[in-house]
Parts: structure tokens; sequence; C-alpha cells
């Protein structure tokens, strides 16, 4: 499996006091560069997002291809975050429900594959701290 060719940077401790992810875990779970650009498109879209258009956001920005994303997404990324309670990933409708911000969304990550952000009525995603 490959890794993306750009994963944002994390501010790991603002994502421990976000989630209550003991901080070795945070630093385990942040390790894989498509963890990272996960949460980032996560964070910047309105919930819940479709497993597709999120395997679009993030093979937008990955050199792998996206059936190689998908596969990754399912049973590697998605279902860790759900472990450590960071995110509500549903296999049945395919869908991914991140509740609250939990990385600054800094890098207009979601705009690679034209994933709308909230609407300029709503408060940005990122403000939760």
């Amino acid at each position: 499996m490959s890794a993306p060719t750009s994963a944002p940077a994390i501010d790991v401790e603002r994502f421990v006091r976000l989630t209550d992810v003991p901080l070795d875990e945070a630093y385990a779970l942040l390790a894989n560069p498509r963890t990272r650009l996960t949460l980032h498109v996560l964070s910047a879209c309105e919930p819940p997002l479709s497993v597709d258009r999120l395997t679009d956001a993030v093979a937008g920005r990955d050199d792998a291809d996206e059936r190689a994303v998908r596969l990754s997404l399912n049973h590697v990324v998605l279902p860790k975050l759900e472990a450590h309670d960071v995110l509500e990933y549903d296999c049945n409708s395919d869908t991914v429900r991140l509740d609250r911000p939990v990385v600054a969304a800094a890098d207009p990550v979601a705009d690679l594959a034209g994933i709308p952000e909230s609407s300029s009525n709503d408060p940005p995603r990122d403000s939760a701290d």
C-alpha cells in the first residue's frame, strides 16, 4: 500500500484534547498518512460523508489508485478511527460521520475532489477548539 504524496500535519495535542484518545494511541493512529488525510477531509466537510466521496477526496491527494484507497479506508483507517470513538463508520449505509472537526482544516483538502464544505451561512468546521 502506498502512502499519500502529501499528508497534512496534525496538531496531536489538539487531536487528543478533542477526541480523548490517549497520547500514545493518538501518535500510533496519526502515524498513517492516509489517516491524517482522511481526518482533514472529514473535518472540512459536513457530515455524513459517503465513503465514495471520501475515497475520491483522499485519492485526489494520494499516489495510489482509488481501489487501493477504498480498501485501505474500509479495512484499516475507518475501523481504527471508529474503534477509538473518533468517528462513526456505518458500513451498511457506507457513510462516515465526524460530528465535529478534530483537526484544523487549514489545507483545503476537500476542494481537490470537489466536495463542498458547509454553506457560507454555517460556521467553519474547524472552529472546535
